[in-house]
């Protein structure tokens, strides 16, 4: 019997595609401390905590929403010492730190995640960070409906879907491109 041609166009279900997802990152990326949103979320909530947020992204992504707070490094670099020249905190303080890594589901910031902690593993600091990713990223922070601001600052719902297929695991309504 032939395929219709609407199985093709058929949504698949969010939570469902992202529970798969996210065991396929997990698996891939065993090396790297995955935290949850509500995790990331009761640190945020509790004052004086030293977390610094790092956002894989693009700029086109970025711009439409990101964490409050958020620093925004290129996904592509390979090179660690300019996202760690970029952290004032991170280099100043005694205070032991938090770094959580995220992008649209967990994949690009699982990557940064690896490097960074192959970097402090390297490197002979006396005060090195906990390194993390966020679990599901800000699509499932985004499907939470949790806190964002878009590019200047100003609280949004909306999150770009990054490509047609991984944009699936972001509800609809909360889909921007620009």
């Amino acid at each position: 019997m032939a395929e219709s041609s609407e199985s093709a166009n058929v949504d698949i279900n969010p939570s469902f595609g992202m529970k798969i997802t996210l065991k396929g990152i997990s698996a891939k990326f065993n090396d790297v401390q995955h935290i949850s949103t509500t995790t990331l979320a009761t640190w945020l909530n509790t004052p004086d905590q030293n977390i610094i947020l790092l956002d894989s992204r693009p700029e086109e992504e970025f711009i439409i929403s990101h964490l409050p707070k958020a620093v925004r490094v290129d996904p592509d670099t390979n090179n660690i010492d300019d996202i760690i020249k970029s952290l004032p905190r991170l280099i100043k303080t005694e205070e032991k730190a938090r770094i959580v890594c995220y992008c649209s589901i967990g994949y690009r910031s699982s990557l940064l995640a690896q490097k960074l902690q192959q970097y402090y593993k390297n490197t002979q600091t006396e005060t090195k960070p906990e390194i993390y990713n966020l679990e599901g990223s800000l699509f499932k922070w985004a499907n939470e409906k949790r806190a964002m601001v878009d590019s200047v600052d100003q609280p949004t719902i909306y999150a770009h879907p990054y490509n047609g297929l991984w944009g699936k695991l972001l509800n609809k309504e909360l889909r921007k491109l620009n």
